[in-house]
């Protein structure tokens, strides 16, 4: 869908939304007026009554409409919590976060009989006054000066600077928009560090007011443009099967590929006796627009790793024919015949997962800015984010289809074994004789390290160790990437 196409969704949406409203505002209004006096729902005012079908029916359908999905909690998390600098709880009535889980959109909903914001004599605001207005009074109250809005908006403006403020400051680095809307009028903060934060009036001009249905119908385009998910973060996924793919990637526009595995673990059995389960699918990783798609062949039979180490070579040898047809279906479909393969080694160093909160540098004589620079290499192992997936890993293989190699190489070792280790004084205190969903190799295997101290030198460098706690570094594929050719001449291995 083109993005002409989706603003006039959007539009229709709205006005959809606004049907269906009037359509129900009559029973609504009954509803409430039938309530009980003297009971605890009759003790709010009417503004709160008509909150919950306000969000139902007007601000969960342009939330949706948006694509910020207000039943998906990956995308938008209602009634998120947090804690306010005096100590007290804090609840948002919807926050939409990355797909990495960084707070992006704050929206704070109003029932549909809320004032608008207005001084306290005057009606009737224009949006272009409202902005002005709101501007002002957030400078004001930054230096304690009456705001000269009406109290209700006074509370309300303060509870968003103490929801702003919440985030600290990693958060509020990632918190794109915030919005206060009552379904029937919107204000959008631009830039909610510059409102809330920051000293002074913020700019009027990145406070954006709509004061009336019909300005949101008329206006939908500055609404899409400000809050439509797709342009406040990057929505689209790492992982995606071809029929995706072919509708998102530009078949020239790809210089890149690699290829890969996605590996997902599954603890199984039962609860006495419990052992993971590794599935693994072939992918190809396609560079394009600077950013890294893994193409996947997701189907009901993926290839199972074997935990008896004597099969994996059979394993291996599986993998890499289901591997090699995918890969020639996949640039049969892109008619991209002409991507070689490149090594895992060549995978851009700048092409890695966003952190909350890597934009700030560790603060003066820290641990961490005592920390040597660790050498920049490529990130060839990431989590897939999709959905409750956590032990869901694609893994760069570059010209291979696994990163375990079947027999190691370099010379022979003794510290596959972990009693043989520990009679040598290179054991830890306790060794690796079961599979877990973050080792699949047992101390007695030729793909596993009972190294006490070459683990402790590879945690700061090793790619797969979310998934292979203790691989023998030789097994593993990577190693030239970890490892410097001076220091591979170095490891105990054999020693």
């Amino acid at each position: 869908m083109s993005e002409e196409a989706r603003i006039a969704a959007f539009g229709d949406a709205l006005r959809t939304a606004f049907a269906q409203f009037e359509a129900q505002e009559k029973a609504i209004r009954q509803q409430a007026a039938t309530v009980p006096s003297g009971s605890l729902i009759a003790l709010r005012d009417d503004e709160a009554l008509l909150e919950r079908p306000t969000r139902r029916f007007l601000i969960d359908p342009m939330l949706r409409a948006l694509d910020w999905n207000p039943d998906d909690p990956n995308q938008v998390t209602e009634e998120a919590r947090s804690w306010a600098e005096s100590g007290d709880r804090l609840y948002f009535d919807y926050l939409g976060v990355s797909r990495r889980g960084a707070p992006t959109l704050l929206v704070e909903a109003k029932g549909a009989d809320s004032v608008s914001a207005r001084p306290p004599r005057e009606h009737n605001v224009s949006a272009s006054r409202m902005s002005l207005l709101i501007s002002e009074a957030l400078g004001k109250l930054k230096t304690g000066d009456n705001p000269g809005i009406l109290a209700q908006w006074v509370d309300w403006l303060k509870d968003l600077r103490t929801y702003v403020t919440s985030f600290g400051e990693a958060g509020r680095s990632t918190l794109k928009r915030v919005v206060i809307t009552a379904g029937r009028w919107l204000i959008i903060f631009k830039n909610p560090s510059a409102a809330f934060i920051d000293g002074g009036a913020p700019d009027r001009s990145e406070i954006h007011c709509f004061v009336s249905p019909k300005e949101f119908v008329e206006r939908h385009d500055e609404i899409y443009n400000l809050l439509a998910r797709r342009r406040l973060i990057d929505t689209l996924p790492l992982t995606m099967n071809l029929g995706e793919a072919l509708q998102i990637l530009e078949p020239a526009a790809m210089t890149k590929a690699y290829r890969g595995v996605v590996v997902a673990t599954r603890m199984t059995g039962v609860m006495r006796s419990e052992f993971p389960l590794r599935a693994v699918y072939p992918a190809l990783v396609l560079l394009s627009g600077g950013r890294a798609f893994a193409v996947v062949e997701y189907n009901a039979n993926p290839a199972i790793e074997p935990r008896d180490a004597s099969q994996l070579r059979a394993f291996t040898e599986d993998l890499t024919a289901k591997g090699e047809r995918f890969q020639q279906r996949v640039l049969n479909a892109f008619n991209r015949t002409d991507l070689k393969m490149s090594p895992a080694a060549h995978f851009p160093t700048d092409i890695r997962e966003p952190e909350l909160g890597s934009a700030f540098a560790p603060e003066p004589g820290s641990t961490a800015a005592l920390a040597p620079a660790a050498p920049v290499r490529p990130q060839l192992v990431r989590q897939t984010g999709e959905r409750n997936a956590q032990r869901e890993f694609l893994v760069i293989t570059g010209q291979s289809w696994f990163y375990k190699a079947a027999p190691p190489t370099g010379p022979e070792c003794d510290f596959h074994n972990f009693p043989i280790a520990k009679k040598r004084g290179f054991a830890g205190s306790d060794g690796r004789f079961e599979h877990v969903a973050d080792s699949f190799t047992i101390s007695g295997d030729p793909q596993n390290c009972q190294h006490a101290d070459l683990l402790g030198l590879r945690r700061s460098r090793c790619q797969v160790l979310q998934i292979e706690s203790h691989l023998c570094c030789r097994t593993c594929i990577f190693h030239e990437v970890c490892w410097e050719a001076t220091e591979l001449s170095r490891l105990p291995c054999g020693t």
